[in-house]
């Protein structure tokens, strides 16, 4: 009990001074976390931007993205293979797909893209979105 007469401390001031720095760390806390989620809400608005809902009908033409394609693809190898034709469209993205040997097979929708041109004269063109 000396020890505290000792150092003179005023109960009341430092509880006080206590309280007052606890309420400016939740005051920080909750400037932060304000800050932090009007961050993340501009941060999903630029990124929604540049999303563009593929959509695709029979008869489509589109490459496919060869996600397989790992050990020593090549510097210049294209990842994108063929022109395969859009057979059906299956809920939630899927493709039924149908390639030049008349092979049906079904793919996620998000590993291809559409064709804009024609695959007989050699001209292929495909979407590009830029903003």
């Amino acid at each position: 009990m000396w020890a505290l007469k000792k150092l003179n401390l005023e109960w009341d001031v430092a509880s006080n001074l206590r309280v007052s720095q606890l309420n400016e760390l939740d005051e920080f806390r909750y400037h932060a976390y304000t800050s932090s989620s009007l961050y993340k809400e501009k941060m999903k608005y630029l990124h929604d931007r540049y999303i563009h809902n593929k959509k695709f009908k029979e008869g489509d033409l589109v490459p496919l993205f060869n996600s397989r394609l790992r050990m020593f693809p090549g510097k210049l190898k294209s990842k994108w293979s063929g022109s395969f034709e859009v057979v059906n469209v299956i809920p939630f993205g899927a493709l039924d797909l149908k390639n030049k040997n008349d092979e049906v097979f079904r793919v996620n929708g998000h590993r291809v893209k559409q064709y804009l041109g024609k695959v007989e004269d050699g001209h292929i063109v495909v979407v590009l979105y830029f903003k």
